[in-house]
């Protein structure tokens, strides 16, 4: 998937199944690491960060197989080395939820520095120093080549932000650490639960899932088990967003509702119209999308926290399309990356009636007459996803060029929106 031309103004209708979180696998592939047993993953994504993952656990000597479909089979017993293949954590910023399972296993992990989206600065402090307060140190010379005498618990560890890497390696280097260890300030979305649960259902001790105070007893050994991956909340998000603004009449299958409640209700404040239906989420036709005022009659906003204080950053782009497309105006705001919000310049040339205040604010200005384009996606992901939506929406033919970065979390997302009523073609 490179170069996409998208034949927009057909509904995105029908019936679909979001694709499984990648977040969630990315963290549990290293998790399996404190088990010598083997582990069973099914609803495993296909994704090229996946992919990645797999081949630098194959290369630290864990043994991978294929059973069937999207089930894979993990055992770790003959790891070997505590070193991460350079080239393949320069590619896949997961690589670093490496460090706390080697550091468990050897005493010591070094990895490169590894690389995601192009979002801008993206620290890794709360890592390191999360480690540092379990007992482990860092080489003067590489701070991403650590060692440890044995990771202790008996401590609170107070985190200056809710890192999602930060919080999944503090768990990971605590649950055979002897001791309680309690971590505040802890994420809690959705993928980090998912491991949460994942590594209680095969022995840890963790309470607090879904809090952003976690306490974690030490156990001696963790089993084996199998485990079912989640959904993307992500992808759901941008799903009720393409149906929305094409008019659409969608029916998103098993979408674990709870996990989706503090985002539908920001797309409550563009007037969106939805149904939960037991596990499903219905986005039906005919939308009276608006961006409404707040009760004082001012401008609103929609702004990106830690969850769940306010609303995912990882969808900002798709909400901007979403206020875009409907009358009136509305604030969406981020503070978390310097370039989240490059993909701006790109949905101008579609149409799309936007300011931004500055690298953290933009004010829509609707609605929106989307229109076709010729378009370069930014290495964000789902800045290229935002452009897609975009396009859908838009008159005429829309060509977006570079829209590779989408495989590392959507790789089926063309044949899943052609499934759907979409008329995309790929070059």
């Amino acid at each position: 998937m490179n170069t996409l031309k998208i034949e927009g103004g057909y509904p995105i209708s029908g019936e679909i199944t979001p694709i499984p979180n990648k977040n969630s696998i990315l963290a549990i592939i290293p998790a399996c690491m404190l088990t010598n047993e083997t582990i069973t993953l099914t609803n495993v994504p296909k994704s090229s960060s996946v992919r990645i993952m797999l081949r630098i656990y194959k290369k630290l000597g864990g043994e991978v197989s294929y059973p069937k479909g999207d089930t894979i089979k993990l055992n770790s017993r003959n790891i070997h080395s505590f070193v991460i293949d350079k080239e393949l954590s320069k590619k896949e910023r997961a690589s670093l939820m490496f460090l706390a399972p080697l550091l468990a296993r050897f005493g010591q992990a070094e990895v490169d520095d590894a690389q995601g989206c192009k979002l801008g600065n993206r620290p890794i402090d709360t890592l390191i120093s999360g480690l540092i307060e379990m007992g482990a140190k860092t080489d003067n010379s590489n701070i991403y080549k650590l060692s440890t005498k044995g990771l202790k618990g008996d401590k609170t560890i107070w985190q200056l932000e809710a890192s999602v890497t930060g919080t999944e390696n503090l768990v990971l280097a605590a649950v055979l650490a002897q001791g309680k260890t309690v971590i505040y300030n802890a994420a809690c979305e959705p993928h980090v639960q998912d491991m949460c649960n994942f590594l209680k259902s095969i022995g840890a001790q963790i309470e607090g899932i879904g809090t952003n105070k976690l306490t974690i007893n030490g156990v001696k050994k963790l089993k084996g088990g199998e485990w079912k991956i989640i959904p993307d909340h992500i992808d759901i998000g941008g799903l009720v967003v393409a149906a929305a603004i094409t008019d659409g009449n969608l029916r998103i299958k098993d979408a674990i509702p709870d996990h989706m409640q503090q985002i539908l209700k920001y797309y409550e404040k563009i007037n969106l119209n939805y149904k939960i239906e037991g596990q499903d989420i219905v986005i039906p036709s005919g939308q009276k999308l608006e961006c409404k005022t707040n009760l004082k009659g001012n401008m609103d906003k929609i702004p990106a926290y830690p969850w769940p204080v306010g609303f995912p950053v990882d969808l900002i782009p798709q909400v901007l399309v979403l206020a875009a497309k409907a009358p009136g105006n509305i604030r969406i705001m981020q503070n978390m990356y310097e370039s989240q919000f490059l993909f701006v310049y790109e949905l101008i040339k579609l149409g799309v009636n936007v300011e931004l205040g500055d690298t953290t604010k933009a004010i829509t200005f609707g609605p929106s007459k989307f229109k076709a384009g010729f378009v370069v996606a930014p290495s964000i992901i789902q800045g290229a996803h935002s452009l897609i939506l975009a396009a859908l929406a838009a008159e005429g033919t829309t060509t977006i060029e570079n829209t590779q970065p989408l495989n590392r979390r959507y790789p089926e997302l063309i044949d899943s929106l052609r499934s759907l009523g979409a008329r995309i073609t790929k070059n």
